[in-house]
């Protein structure tokens, strides 16, 4: 029987076998690390499938509906209109400061997808994490000012910092400093289907 919690550990296990970042941190003595983590769960009841355009509308709690194209390699025969949708969600956004001659990991972006079908029933999980780092050309503590560029080139970017722990980090920031983004989302699916 697949349960979240069978799920969850299946995305859990399947993003560990990515390289960690932790050995890729150790040895650039990071200068502060900011991480934010957004979560949610909802279930939403399918209301429509277009097997032509690979689409199912969802529609949650409060009426407002969604429609999702579904990938190629997912079997939409399992699902009906009236199947309960499950849907677990987590996005952990990290932001890592080292000094300018610092080893920084690879920019790379990784994903896992398993999913399984059984006894009228259809579950999934994903996990993305994806890894990139950018140079500081500017800051601007008082106005919560941070510029990147891409070290390989392109256009320098200006981000507003929003965050209270972000603002207060940004005194630490100096031009030349890597900023290395991590951003790692893991979501779960299952289908319930209609009695």
């Amino acid at each position: 029987m697949l349960t979240k919690r069978f799920l969850m550990t299946a995305a859990v296990a399947g993003a560990l076998t990515a390289p960690t970042l932790g050995t890729a941190f150790a040895q650039s003595q990071p200068i502060v690390g900011i991480s934010t983590v957004t979560t949610y769960s909802i279930d939403a009841t399918i209301t429509a499938i277009d097997p032509a355009k690979r689409t199912i509308t969802f529609t949650g709690p409060a009426g407002r509906s969604l429609t999702h194209r579904v990938s190629d390699g997912v079997k939409m025969d399992t699902s009906k209109v009236g199947d309960v949708v499950s849907i677990a969600f987590e996005d952990k956004l990290s932001f890592v400061l080292s000094a300018p001659n610092a080893r920084t990991p690879r920019d790379r972006n990784l994903n896992v997808v398993a999913g399984a079908t059984g006894n009228n029933r259809a579950a999934g999980v994903m996990a993305d994490q994806s890894v990139a780092t950018w140079w500081v050309t500017a800051v601007d503590p008082s106005a919560g000012k941070i510029s990147v560029v891409n070290p390989g080139g392109g256009e320098v970017r200006t981000y507003n910092v929003l965050t209270g722990e972000g603002r207060a980090q940004l005194p630490r920031v100096k031009p030349g400093d890597n900023l290395t983004a991590i951003d790692t989302q893991v979501l779960i699916m299952a289908v319930t289907p209609k009695k």
